[in-house]
């Protein structure tokens, strides 16, 4: 779902050759639509928002996780230096704690894998 905080990767995917943009209704829809897609086809994946968007998506993503269905989600989030500095922005809860969202996905899905990453780690190769 686009957001202002995954606006620039979005980008990337809808110019990409092998990846189709499908967008949906709402985040839990995404998640939902995510998991149908990977029963059928092996893996799914949706982005969303940082905040709002990704707690909106949690109840599909546990539904995939309790099935064992394998959907990776996808969150933009406020730049690494807002975060230290615990920035009031919209999206988060005004405490300055960046890592309530992260906590609450790790704390109910006990997730395989997540990882945090900023624009260094994810710049496209020229």
């Amino acid at each position: 779902m686009p957001g202002d905080y995954n606006m620039e990767f979005l980008d990337h995917v809808v110019d990409h050759d092998r990846i189709s943009w499908v967008g949906n209704a709402n985040e839990l829809d995404a998640a939902y639509a995510a998991d149908g897609y990977a029963r059928v086809n092996g893996a799914g994946a949706l982005v969303t928002t940082y905040g709002v968007g990704e707690l909106s998506a949690i109840n599909g993503i546990a539904g995939a996780y309790a099935e064992y269905v394998p959907v990776i989600h996808i969150v933009g989030a406020p730049s690494t230096a807002a975060q230290k500095a615990g920035a009031l922005l919209h999206h988060t809860l005004g405490d300055g704690d960046h890592r309530h969202f992260v906590r609450a996905h790790t704390e109910l899905l006990r997730t395989a894998a997540h990882s945090l990453a900023d624009a260094e780690d994810v710049a496209p190769s020229r």
